[in-house]
């Protein structure tokens, strides 16, 4: 199981500069952009996803305040339906409770199979900020770094309009 000090590590490895805030517990946009010690930060959603079967997953990497529509997702994704995962397959799959869904999920060998999805829009953010396993800590990160990020974590993904 990948923890806190796993997601640090791979990061200190890759020689990424980095900002660490811890803060209370956040679940949703909305208690995240409430929590003193992220005001002013830019808040992502970070989405598990599905094929309507069950069968492929994908991690969506959005903007936070932006609606997601699930229908436009499908068709994009080449898929007929999608529809958000369980709390349950969130926890097998990504070893994570919902609210804690970050990028750094995919450091974990159960989500080898997972297709990451990043909205473009997030590359011209400053910085973004990840969950690193736990949501009572953000990594903040610059954006320029999201492509190093996932090309050595070794996921498939894309960059979408979404």
């Amino acid at each position: 199981m990948v923890k806190k000090k796993d997601c640090l590590n791979f990061l200190d490895k890759l020689g990424v500069n980095y900002e660490l805030v811890e803060h209370g517990a956040v679940y949703t946009i909305e208690e995240a952009m409430a929590e003193p010690a992220l005001k002013g930060r830019n808040e992502i959603k970070n989405l598990f996803i599905q094929d309507d079967k069950g069968k492929r997953q994908y991690l969506v990497i959005m903007p936070g305040l932006k609606k997601l529509d699930l229908k436009t997702l499908a068709t994009d994704l080449g898929e007929k339906k999608v529809r958000f995962c369980s709390p349950e397959k969130v926890e097998n799959m990504l070893g994570v409770k919902p609210g804690s869904v970050s990028l750094f999920c995919c450091l974990s060998p159960s989500s080898d199979h997972v297709k990451v999805i990043i909205d473009k829009d997030l590359l011209a953010e400053q910085e973004l900020g990840f969950h690193p396993i736990v949501n009572t800590a953000t990594v903040f990160i610059s954006s320029k770094l999201i492509k190093t990020l996932v090309q050595s974590m070794q996921q498939e993904h894309a960059f979408v309009m979404l």
